[in-house]
């Protein structure tokens, strides 16, 4: 086990500003959380929007009875355990477990010597569950399991073509941005309307064309790394809040049809999304 207190000293050399933008969001009857992992009370803090983090030293601690090797190597903090790898870098929305990425909202903030981090992602990191009991202000998260990797877990047709497709409609947007136009592809496979595919749904013509990269050619361009990662993201839960269908750029947004047909929900950088 590495140094409590090493740990620490490299956590507090970072101090990057926390972020909030939309994902998992409680409002705690009681107007503060309590958060237990294994039945030990562990210290956290919520985000302004609502995402409930705990230290990562602490979460691992309880999780694994102080068995994980944590390390810390230039911001980006690593803990192993039991087959398990996790990795989670200060600043950044998401963290890694075998592979896997899990959505966090809130960015990795480095806080009083630690690395504050969404607990939902850090129970999904160890294949557990953060169960949240709003009226109680209380999250508690029990044993974990195994994490499939994402050589397995990830379809691959699947991952080429969502990936693709964020690429095609998104390059330059935030990550969030990217995680929006997933959504959208997600709610229509989820849909009766539409196909039930994301290649389906990409390549859908029954109401006319419905992704213009698809019939442009550009959806075939190889996708940059970000965009991957949306696209993993959304294969595990990642979601904008909504139910998005439709997008758009913010220039049309005022006169294209989903514009002026469809419920508006949020601008997330240069896209305009619509229900």
């Amino acid at each position: 086990m590495k140094s409590k207190l090493i740990l620490r000293a490299a956590a507090l050399m970072l101090a990057a500003p926390l972020m909030a933008t939309f994902t998992y969001a409680a409002d705690s009857a009681s107007g503060e959380w309590r958060v237990y992992v294994r039945g030990v009370r562990v210290d956290c803090n919520a985000a302004d929007d609502g995402t409930v983090c705990v230290p990562l030293y602490d979460f691992c601690t309880e999780m694994t009875d102080d068995e994980a090797d944590i390390s810390c190597d230039d911001g980006v903090f690593t803990a192993e355990w039991n087959g398990t790898t996790v990795t989670a870098a200060a600043g950044e929305q998401y963290i890694i477990s075998n592979d896997r990425y899990f959505w966090c909202g809130a960015e990795n903030e480095p806080r009083d010597g630690d690395l504050y981090i969404s607990v939902d992602a850090l129970a999904c990191a160890f294949g557990a569950e953060a169960k949240h009991d709003d009226t109680r202000g209380r999250v508690t998260v029990g044993d974990g399991g195994e994490v499939m990797s994402g050589d397995e877990y990830y379809d691959k047709t699947e991952l080429f073509w969502l990936s693709h497709i964020i690429a095609a409609e998104s390059r330059g947007e935030p990550l969030y941005g990217k995680i929006a136009v997933g959504t959208v592809v997600y709610d229509r496979v989820d849909s009766e309307k539409y196909p039930n595919t994301v290649y389906g749904v990409i390549f859908d013509m029954r109401h006319g064309v419905q992704f213009a990269p698809a019939y442009t050619g550009s959806v075939f361009r190889t996708p940059n790394e970000e965009s991957i990662i949306a696209a993993k993201l959304c294969m595990d839960g990642a979601r904008v809040p909504g139910e998005p269908f439709y997008f758009c750029t913010t220039e049309i947004m005022s006169t294209s049809w989903a514009g002026k047909n469809r419920p508006y929900i949020a601008t997330i950088g240069d896209h305009a999304f619509f229900a």
